[in-house]
């Protein structure tokens, strides 16, 4: 899912770590929610995208936190600089 500047859906973008994150939120049938979320790193030929989708959720706010929550595995937990678990995708 390519990040999409589109103001009419529900979306909210934000920088993580240096990358860019985006959030779509969908309400699906009987008041669930999901998220659809894109990882964007890196610049020129080092750019890399990688998408994800959560479960559905009982509110907007607990399919917002399981989303961060995929993000930041994503994006890995930097312990400090000469133990860093982020991945390179490229």
């Amino acid at each position: 899912m390519p990040i999409i500047p589109d103001a009419k859906k529900d979306i909210k973008d934000m920088v993580i770590a240096g990358c860019r994150v985006q959030l779509a939120f969908q309400q699906k049938d009987y008041g669930k929610w999901i998220v659809q979320g894109t990882v964007r790193c890196g610049v020129e030929e080092h750019a890399a995208e990688r998408s994800f989708s959560t479960a559905s959720c009982a509110s907007r706010d607990e399919a917002e936190e399981e989303a961060l929550r995929r993000a930041a595995d994503l994006l890995g937990n930097n312990v400090d600089r000469n133990t860093s678990r982020v991945k390179n995708w490229s």
